[in-house]
């Protein structure tokens, strides 16, 4: 799958704002381009089956030392391997749902429990039943704007104490399911003029998706 991703909200107390230009593969390869107005991407965060890499071209830095889990909680506050992104982001909720019981509710919603805690929720768009809520560990998420079944806004708030506080809004446009896309897309290899660096040298540095208009 290749799309686009227009994001906006908050991770902690920092305002997130931009737009993303993401492919995705299963198992797990994910690319994803922070786009800026001119010049060179903020970010390029490309996972692998084995790796994952963040690239800053503007900062000449390297994070090559963390997981695609790691990764995705430092640049949107949304703790996922991405596997489980990608299906967050299209209506899934999980990767692979496994349904174990299903209940009805008065207003026509209904309910499907998932294995490995998590729950789906249904109800009718057009007269054809979608996804427009779900559960899963932590995360409360609901989809809006459906087009031939997928939905095109996607909100995400985190319910986990222990984790920052995070309410995301998403907005998914060009996109194309079921498409090739090479594999050489999901491999990188740094620049030798980047530098390493780690997710605690640079959290308190650069944002790459803090909203540009925040102090």
């Amino acid at each position: 799958m290749e799309l686009m991703l227009a994001i906006s909200g908050q991770a902690g107390d920092t305002k997130l704002r931009g737009r993303v230009r993401g492919a995705f593969k299963r198992p797990m390869s994910l690319r994803l381009e922070g786009l800026s107005p001119f010049g060179p991407p903020g970010f390029v965060l490309v996972t692998g089956v084995d790796s994952a890499l963040l690239l800053l071209p503007r900062e000449r830095r390297v994070i090559m030392d963390a997981t695609g889990r790691d990764l995705l909680e430092f640049l949107a506050g949304v703790a996922l391997d991405p596997e489980d992104f990608g299906a967050v982001l299209t209506g899934c909720l999980v990767p692979d749902p496994n349904p174990l019981r299903a209940r009805t509710f008065g207003n026509g919603w209904v309910g499907v429990d998932l294995e490995g805690d998590a729950t789906l929720f249904l109800h009718e768009v057009d007269g054809i039943p979608v996804v427009v809520a779900g559960r899963r560990n932590g995360l409360v998420v609901e989809y809006h704007n459906h087009a031939r079944g997928l939905p095109r806004s996607v909100q995400v708030q985190t319910t986990s104490s222990s984790r920052v506080a995070t309410n995301l809004t998403v907005s998914l446009s060009q996109v194309s399911i079921n498409i090739d896309i090479d594999d050489r897309a999901f491999l990188m290899e740094p620049p030798d003029q980047f530098a390493p660096i780690t997710i605690e040298e640079l959290r308190d540095t650069v944002v790459p998706l803090k909203d540009s208009s925040q102090p």
